[in-house]
């Protein structure tokens, strides 16, 4: 049966949008799904014999009737679907007009669902444009989204929330950290910036099949920008979550090959890039020519439906700026998804779940939640914007990011040591701080007619002391009676990996250690959240003042290390330690030594996280500080940056210790602990506390160790038999508690060493 077409249009064609559509990343999100989870293959062809039952109770002959034909032929039947809308954010302002930055305004998030609603009632008013082959083809899925008003915990809610992250730069299945249970709630991701694998893509979502066996990653993500920019982007994606394909098929890219997308309605087609709004798009007939289903009605008839044999460019489910429809076969398939026990995507609309949800409750009032970010004044690029760390006397910027209602009123409140200043700008508040230490932050927002929201930072900020330390004889052992807490650290993210104080140090039981064991992960488990791959942490020292070896031939920063990884592959291990100073109150730093690989896991490959159990475990480090690092006021940082392996994007960090930092014009004075049979050495030296002999292979041996002072008088002498192949005997503090040179003499078997011990 060979169909003709007459068609007469009224108003010109459409005109695209000026800027370039990305495209969707759901067929290559779900290629990796099936290889990686082949149990996802068996679910994707139950779902589609569970479609196929329900399709051959439909009456096709019926089907194309203008009047709407909805899941249960009950024009007031309605889907109500509970969603969450999670934002994945830097503290990157939202523009609302250019569509720029990651922190979206809870009212645009308000009118974004509102208007994907309209989409998904067929109440859009661009249903118009549909060319006339397709007019009495536009479905109506009859959903309506719903933010939920109360969460898994049965605590109050506006479906909306927020998470600090790097992930916001690298999003992907990864990023969906803090997922709702996805049978109860549709979620919904929004980030900066798509990762490396899928920096082609707007948005990607999971079909049922795939939900079913990986319910951690199941939801949308999208791009901040297409929220509701241009384009149907959501609904375009919760058209996979309701199991559809693209118009053309899941097994190539648009514009390459016809393909079917195993609904009726939408002829065979390639597919179109953003310039489907053309004429030649919009009545391409090369893949659908003369084309026609024949069915057996529910009665037992046989009947032919011709379908357009023009293809249906202007599908929700194209890759156009012409997208203005859903077909009724797809309406239908979208409804049989909702009715299908495979990722129990009918218990989204049960009643009992609404009920649950809030999804239909009244709209809940809040006061307002307080929030803020703070950066420097000169420069907010990406890894160098956080002014946690400030400089006494020069301004940082603090920013309002409050959010949860219309804010009517302002009032910050900073207790810098015995000052207290209030600001009560809406927006931006630049303040400096003269004293040095933590700085407090109360802020106060005053809610339209919810009353006012109160939270408090006791560490808003920290400010550095007012002058540089002398580095003779200074030491950084992070114990608790010296100055650690004028040694910032910061976990800027709040997530898991980060520095923290740890009692494993090198001599004294005391140092400071970067967690980077992801204790969710052990080899390839799944769900893979929260990867550590663009994520920093920063220890800052206290400013040092360097001026005196401004013309020295060398200058060292020297401390001991200790680190290991999860992988023996040299090119799987990717964290890295950044060593930087700012001689420019921080407005500027430069880095002078990358630590990676075998500097930064000398205990190589482990599987457990990594403890150090002893002396031999550490190693020194000695990093020479350039001429222009050498001023009377000089900030260094540590940066730690875990990273992911590359083939398989998995984290490979173990944990990493770092202890005994301090400067001198020498390398590190104590070399590593000698694996040699019968090594003898005193540590720490120079040392301000106790000291130690360490005495490797001693299993067994009588030892006696004499300290005399420069004089040649005995101040300690003490025997010992050493236990195991390294073991060590304390020279306590009180015995050589004054200031100067000692001669540490230790005989142990055969063997008789002295060293010269340094106290200050």
């Amino acid at each position: 049966m060979l169909k003709r077409y007459l068609l007469f249009l009224a108003t010109p064609f459409f005109v695209g949008s000026t800027y370039a559509q990305k495209p969707c990343g759901t067929d290559e999100i779900m290629r990796q799904v099936r290889a990686e989870h082949p149990e996802v293959v068996a679910l994707e062809k139950e779902m589609e014999r569970q479609i196929k039952e329900g399709l051959r109770k439909i009456d096709f002959g019926t089907a194309a009737k203008t009047t709407g034909v909805d899941q249960s032929n009950n024009p007031d039947f309605w889907y109500d679907i509970p969603i969450v809308v999670h934002i994945i954010h830097d503290y990157n302002t939202y523009n609302t007009s250019t569509f720029g930055g990651d922190f979206i305004p809870d009212n645009f998030i308000y009118e974004a669902v509102k208007e994907w609603n309209v989409t998904l009632a067929k109440q859009n008013a661009d249903t118009s444009d549909v060319i006339l082959p397709f007019k009495k083809w536009i479905g109506n899925p009859h959903i309506r989204l719903h933010l939920a008003t109360v969460d898994p915990n049965g605590n109050p809610t506006h479906g909306i929330t927020r998470r600090r992250s790097y992930l916001t730069y690298t999003g992907g299945n990864p990023a969906k950290y803090d997922d709702w249970a996805p049978t109860s709630y549709v979620n919904i991701w929004f980030v900066a910036k798509m990762s490396s694998g899928n920096s082609s893509a707007a948005a990607f979502a999971l079909y049922p099949s795939a939900g079913a066996s990986i319910p951690y990653y199941d939801g949308i993500i999208s791009l901040a920008e297409y929220m509701n920019k241009g384009s149907k982007t959501i609904p375009h994606e919760l058209g996979h979550v309701m199991n559809l394909k693209h118009v053309w098929g899941d097994t190539n890219q648009p514009d390459v090959a016809c393909g079917d997308d195993d609904v009726d309605d939408t002829p065979p087609t390639k597919g179109h890039s953003p310039s489907g709004c053309s004429a030649s798009a919009l009545f391409d007939t090369t893949c659908a020519t003369n084309y026609f289903k024949i069915y057996t009605s529910p009665g037992g008839g046989v009947e032919l439906v011709n379908y357009p044999d023009t293809v249906n460019a202007q599908n929700i489910m194209d890759y156009t700026y012409c997208d203005r429809m859903f077909t009724k076969g797809q309406v239908k398939r979208m409804a049989l998804a909702l009715n299908s026990d495979i990722a129990n995507r009918k218990n989204l609309w049960d009643p009992a779940n609404l009920a649950a949800t809030g999804a239909l409750a009244a709209w809940p009032d809040f006061a307002p939640t307080p929030d803020f970010n703070v950066t420097t004044t000169t420069g907010t690029a990406y890894m160098s914007k956080n002014a946690n760390f400030a400089f006494p006397n020069k301004p940082v910027k603090f920013t309002n990011f409050t959010y949860g209602d219309t804010v009517t009123a302002m009032k910050w409140e900073f207790t810098n040591g015995t000052n207290v200043i209030t600001a009560t700008d809406m927006n931006t508040v630049t303040q400096a701080f003269d004293q040095p230490g933590w700085v407090k932050l109360k802020m106060t927002a005053t809610g339209n007619n919810t009353g006012d929201g109160v939270k408090e930072w006791e560490k808003a900020v920290f400010v550095a002391d007012l002058t540089g330390t002398n580095p003779d004889g200074y030491f950084q052992e992070f114990g608790p009676t010296g100055d650690r807490d004028k040694w910032p650290y910061f976990n800027y993210f709040g997530n898991e990996f980060k520095w923290e104080m740890s009692d494993k140090g090198m001599w004294d039981n005391n140092c400071i250690m970067y967690k980077g064991y992801d204790e969710r992960i052990t080899g390839f488990t799944y769900p893979v959240t929260g990867m550590p791959k663009g994520d920093y942490d920063d220890l800052f020292t206290v400013p040092m003042d360097l001026s005196a070896y401004t013309g020295a031939s060398n200058y060292y920063l020297n401390y001991y290390y200790s680190g290991a990884s999860r992988s023996s592959i040299s090119s799987s291990i990717a964290d890295t330690l950044s060593i930087d100073f700012s001689v420019t109150n921080g407005t500027s730093w430069v880095n002078i030594k990358k630590v990676a690989k075998a500097e930064l896991c000398n205990k190589g490959a482990v599987s457990t996280p990594w403890v150090p159990t002893s002396a031999a475990d550490w190693e020194p480090m000695s990093v020479n500080i350039p001429p222009a690092a050498r001023t009377a006021y000089t900030v260094f940082r540590f940066r730690y940056l875990p990273g992911v392996e590359p083939t398989y994007g998995q984290s490979t960090g173990n944990n990493f210790y770092l202890d005994r930092i301090h400067f001198s014009p020498n390398l590190t004075q104590v070399n590593a602990i000698n694996t040699k049979a019968n090594s003898i050495m005193v540590v720490p030296n120079p040392t301000h506390g106790n000291a130690f002999v360490v005495i490797n292979d001693a299993a067994g041996n009588d030892v006696q160790v004499v300290v005399t002072d420069i004089t040649g008088k005995t101040v300690y002498n003490t025997n010992a038999k050493m236990n195991g192949s390294q073991d060590r005997i304390a020279i306590p503090a009180s015995a050589i508690s004054v200031a100067g040179m000692y001669l540490v003499q230790v005989s142990s078997g055969n063997q008789v060493s002295t060293e010269k011990l340094v106290v200050y």
